[in-house]
């Protein structure tokens, strides 16, 4: 039987099947600390904006292929070896499908997902299984936060729980339309990076003009956020955990 303390650690998706659908491509990465788990999903044919100075330069045939990443958060129950994953935070805003699948771990370590409410199974292994450390954070933007470390690498997932689903956004984006909503949309965000020291680096994130820089300084009290914003203005935000809301596995 699996228990949530099986799935502890840091795990990288080898495909996706689904019907007319096989995935080896996408970067999906998944770390899991007590019941805290945070998740990211970076498509590998993503369009190459170096040198873009802001998301907001962008046409929307551009932004409509970055909507196809996908990053979410929260806690995770387990029960007869069936995981759901509460979607605390979700990049694309508000969904009405339950997130659950059947978990099969065989001997050499390999988990299998088939899911429970669509039809897909996922073949993961783990990458590490260091202590890891999950942290609820919020800060005075109201954005919710969940970061957690596995080792030396980290996913960070900073959304608002009440947003809503980016339907609208895309079928607009499809239209080569640009909809209100956008720079919402790009507020949140979704991270897998690594620590060098006190400084949290990213290495892939939902706004790839945030890849290659510090997006996390550890502080005393807990973190600074090193953000742009969809006009590409940066800033910062001190972000701090809630209490009763940090667990270690």
């Amino acid at each position: 039987m699996i228990g949530a303390g099986d799935l502890q650690g840091h795990w990288r998706r080898a495909w996706l099947r689904a019907p007319g659908v096989e995935d080896r491509l996408t970067s999906v990465h998944w770390m899991q600390a007590g019941s805290l788990y945070a998740d990211v999903r970076i498509p590998a044919d993503r369009p190459d904006i170096r040198g873009a100075a802001a998301l907001s330069d962008l046409a929307p045939r551009t932004l409509r292929r970055l909507l196809e990443a996908e990053g979410f958060a929260g806690h995770i129950t387990v029960e007869n070896d069936i995981c759901t994953w509460e979607r605390r935070i979700n990049w694309h805003g508000a969904t009405e499908v339950i997130d659950a699948g059947h978990m099969a771990i065989d001997d050499n370590g390999a988990l299998t997902e088939t899911g429970v409410h669509a039809e897909y199974a996922e073949l993961w292994h783990r990458l590490d299984d260091d202590p890891s450390e999950g942290i609820e954070l919020t800060g005075p933007s109201g954005r919710t936060g969940f970061l957690v470390t596995v080792g030396h690498r980290f996913v960070l997932g900073l959304g608002d729980p009440d947003a809503p689903a980016t339907a609208e956004i895309i079928a607009a984006l499809d239209q080569g339309r640009r909809p209100d909503g956008l720079a919402d949309v790009f507020s949140r965000l979704h991270v897998l990076g690594r620590w060098k020291g006190a400084s949290g680096m990213a290495d892939q994130a939902t706004n790839p003009l945030m890849q290659g820089r510090p997006v996390l300084t550890r502080t005393a009290d807990g973190f600074i956020l090193h953000d742009m914003d969809f006009n590409g203005t940066e800033r910062t935000e001190a972000l701090a955990p809630r209490p009763a809301h940090v667990v270690a596995a």
